[in-house]
């Protein structure tokens, strides 16, 4: 016969097992609500970069470039052709403040590298080599003769040497706005080895959750400065992107070769060269930063380091009065080119 207690207590098995049913129920939930969510914002991300698209339309023209199709934005009239490249991040709208003053004395062209703005993506491994191999078809096929001054952005000026480099006839000029160099010095502090290793791990992780729009959710709109609005809110929309996520990660991991191909630019001669530098924030980074621009400018022997006080690395284009200094550059180096007298300092 049973005891009071057999019969009053829960069978052990039993009980284990309905815990086990009730977590697997939890969790099948938890699953179900997941695959929900990502679905959801798989569609948002998909619907919201079309909206994009519709109101943020390629303002030039696309052209094919070895199957893929590259953007550049072209306006003024006049020679040399005035070549604009942006930063490592950026895109063409980042020079609004820049190009319509240019284009008033000459023919000027923004563009868009491969993976950036409104440019398709482009093959691996982006080095130097392969995106001045682009620049140079680019220009080709949209017609866009030379000889061009070449002014490029932080990354965009490790273009413009590698550029001079490779087609020396076809540059008359160039103008380095904070271009720095080589990340790899040994000049440069610990921390900033650091805060690479630590942007790329940042960006990785931002491939995988752009899809889902948890990238166009959490990140907080840019501050442009005195950029048109228009600019800067197409730039917010590129910077959402699963396509923009890649291409920056595409250049990090082409980093060595790039290393080595700008390294190989010893000189540019006596072509007329400005180097412009920020000074903000002023920490050892920015020192050595500021250094090593000065060091550009010595591949010319036609240069001139103009070091612009109070301004930072974005605001040379972005903030009105530092601009200025970009654009007067810029018109220093089309004069000293359609003359041929050297540059007055």
């Amino acid at each position: 016969m049973a005891s009071r207690e057999d019969i009053t207590q829960p069978d052990e098995k039993q009980r284990k097992t309905g815990v086990i049913r009730w977590v697997g129920r939890i969790g099948l939930g938890l699953l179900i609500l997941l695959v929900m969510l990502a679905v959801t914002g798989l569609i948002h991300q998909a619907v919201a970069t079309q909206n994009d698209k519709q109101e943020f339309p390629p303002p030039g023209q696309l052209v094919a470039v070895d199957g893929y199709k590259l953007h550049i934005n072209c306006t003024g009239e006049g020679s040399p052709t005035v070549i604009l490249d942006a930063a490592g991040g950026n895109a063409s709208p980042s020079w609004g403040l820049v190009q319509p003053e240019i284009a008033q004395s000459t023919r000027v062209c923004a563009y868009d590298r491969a993976g950036m703005g409104w440019s398709e993506r482009g093959p691996a491994p982006r080095d130097m080599n392969q995106q001045v191999r682009e620049l140079h078809a680019l220009l080709t096929g949209a017609g866009i003769d030379g000889p061009y001054v070449l002014v490029g952005h932080s990354y965009g000026g490790r273009i413009a040497r590698v550029y001079a480099k490779e087609y020396p006839s076809e540059v008359v000029g160039m103008v380095l706005i904070d271009p720095g160099t080589l990340d790899d010095d040994p000049r440069f502090p610990q921390e900033r080895h650091a805060e690479l290793a630590a942007e790329e791990r940042t960006i990785a992780l931002a491939c995988w959750l752009a899809p889902f729009g948890a990238v166009r959710l959490l990140l907080p709109q840019a501050d442009y400065d005195d950029l048109p609005p228009q600019e800067g809110a197409a730039m917010d929309t590129f910077g959402v992107t699963t396509k923009y996520f890649r291409a920056i990660l595409d250049q990090y991991r082409a980093m060595p070769q790039t290393y080595q191909q700008e390294r190989a630019v010893m000189s540019l001669g006596s072509i007329p060269l400005i180097v412009v530098s920020a000074t903000t924030p002023e920490d050892k980074t920015r020192r050595v930063w500021t250094e090593i621009n000065g060091e550009l400018a010595g591949l010319s022997t036609n240069s001139i380091h103009r070091v612009m006080q109070g301004a930072t690395h974005s605001g040379l284009l972005w903030k009105s009065e530092h601009a200025q200094v970009t654009i007067d550059a810029i018109q220093q180096v089309i004069e000293a080119a359609r003359t041929g007298q050297p540059l007055a300092r």
